[in-house]
């Protein structure tokens, strides 16, 4: 059995979670309006999603109640608002999965270790 600790910008008390369809990801939301993407094996968390990046400005009190998974899509997911609202989730069409560099970011990115000159990456 795996256990998480609550922790930094992950701190408030869990309010639902649920398993994606391919039982790779584990989707977590918490009650100060924070949502965690996980890696079922290790409880690694792969992606935070910030209040401020689907929740509107002014969004006093409004939280999430309850996550859902895609049946199809391991890398979609709902999340029911307190409001009766829903929304739906999925990475950026540029990273394809959560948690996951876009190439072109990866070979620009400062943390890539590379024997090959700046103009040879451009190529």
């Amino acid at each position: 059995m795996s256990q998480w600790i609550p922790q930094d910008s992950l701190s408030a008390p869990i309010s639902s979670a649920v398993y994606a369809c391919n039982s790779q990801l584990i989707y977590t939301t918490f009650r100060d309006g924070n949502i965690g993407v996980f890696d079922a094996d290790s409880l690694r968390l792969r992606c935070r999603i910030s209040p401020s990046a689907y929740l509107p400005q002014g969004n006093q009190g409004l939280s999430p109640l309850v996550v859902a998974a895609h049946p199809q899509d391991p890398n979609q997911f709902a999340v029911g608002l307190n409001d009766g609202s829903v929304k739906m989730m999925e990475p950026t069409e540029g990273e394809g999965k959560w948690g996951m560099i876009p190439p072109s970011e990866a070979i620009n990115s400062p943390s890539t270790t590379s024997n090959q000159t700046p103009e040879q990456l451009q190529r």
